[in-house]
């Protein structure tokens, strides 16, 4: 996957977001991000407070902890990976970057804004 490549978004009659990934991205990463996304809806504020806590915890904690959502958990494994852990079956636990993971916050952010 590469950094320069823009993962994007549309959301639904009843504000569910879904996910474009950038090319080459495996669908079973695309799939687990959308999943991880479910519970905040068409909300900016609920994605820009998920991405304060995860920075918030990787000060505190560093490179181990999971924060989850109540569809999936994402967990840091190390200073630049994240996994994603699937909880109902959905999707198959699957490996990012950090960077890619709060870029694409940072993108819907941007999206969910422009509503």
């Amino acid at each position: 996957m590469t950094d320069t490549d823009e993962w994007s978004f549309t959301v639904d009659e009843d504000g569910m977001v879904f996910v474009v990934a950038p090319s080459g991205v495996p669908e079973n990463v695309r799939l687990a991000v959308e999943t991880v996304l479910i519970p905040f809806g068409d909300s900016p504020e609920s994605v820009e407070s998920y991405l304060r806590e995860w920075r918030r915890m990787a000060e505190e904690f560093g490179n181990d902890y999971t924060l989850a959502t109540m569809s999936a958990q994402v967990r840091r494994v190390g200073p630049g990976e994240i996994e994603l852990g699937d909880m109902y079956g959905q999707f198959e636990d699957c490996r990012m970057s950090v960077h890619e993971l709060e870029k694409m916050l940072g993108q819907l952010i941007d999206f969910l804004k422009s509503l």
